[in-house]
């Protein structure tokens, strides 16, 4: 078995280890509709890399999923705003050099359960080499 992480796994735990570094609870699945909000979900993952010769260069698109409950609109946004702050400060994994090169967010009103809620979207492109 192979004991060296993919370059897409070491960027997907430096992201979820600066959320947990925040104090957030963070999850790598969604977690059961009993769990207090806020909560921090390191969800989507999408990836492209190139082998050149002897090294692995690429990009991966990381989206991030932030709730909380609707009345803390200002929370939930700096959460966020905390959490882009955070990775862009990441340089390095165990082996590659890493820069966050894009973010995006957005905010919407989420129905999905009987609680009004907010949903953040943070969506980074990180490229590494």
């Amino acid at each position: 078995m192979n004991e060296f992480k993919s370059p897409q796994q070491q960027i997907f735990d430096a992201i979820f280890k600066a959320s947990l570094n925040l104090g957030y609870r963070t999850f790598d699945f969604l977690p059961a509709n009993d769990v207090a909000y806020p909560f921090v979900y390191i969800g989507e993952q999408f990836d492209q890399d190139r082998n050149l010769k002897d090294v692995v260069i690429g990009e991966v698109q990381q989206t991030i999923h932030v709730y909380h409950l609707q009345r803390n609109r200002r929370d939930l946004t700096d959460m966020m705003d905390n959490l882009k702050t955070e990775i862009r400060k990441l340089k390095k994994t165990e082996n590659f050099h890493i820069r966050a090169s894009n973010i995006t967010a957005q905010t919407l009103p989420d129905n999905s359960t009987s609680t009004a809620l907010l949903h953040g979207i943070v969506e980074v492109t990180i490229k590494f080499n």
